[in-house]
């Protein structure tokens, strides 16, 4: 995926930091666990997966998808299982060491995530 053009890079950070945004905006409205649920808005993928039709068509387009989605099934696998450990962590460490904590339990459970897939 690294023959990408500049106007879908624009794109996807364009439509990715609006859907960021709005999500956002909504999960303050709402508060708690509902605001929760916008919070996890596939924003980075969709705006990947509709800007794919820039760089490629036909077979390609339709390969490149698969791929995409196949690579956004492990990093929701990893997304999920880090939040339920940070849950946990928060408690215990602090909101704080907690962030990190999250940021870098997602990356190592990817990671492993994808090494078992390629196993």
């Amino acid at each position: 995926m690294f023959g990408i053009s500049l106007i879908s890079l624009i794109i996807r950070f364009i439509f990715g930091g609006l859907a960021v945004t709005l999500a956002t905006v909504i999960a303050s409205k709402l508060g708690g666990k509902l605001g929760g649920i916008f919070s996890t808005f596939p924003a980075v993928y969709l705006a990947a997966l509709v800007t794919l039709s820039v760089d490629f068509s036909g077979n390609k387009l339709v390969y490149e998808s698969i791929h995409l989605s196949a690579g956004a099934v492990i990093g929701i696998i990893g997304c999920i299982i880090s939040v339920a450990l940070t849950a946990i962590a928060v408690k215990h460490i602090g909101y704080r060491k907690g962030a990190v904590f999250s940021i870098a339990c997602w990356f190592v459970l990817s990671c492993i995530i994808l090494a078992l897939k390629h196993i």
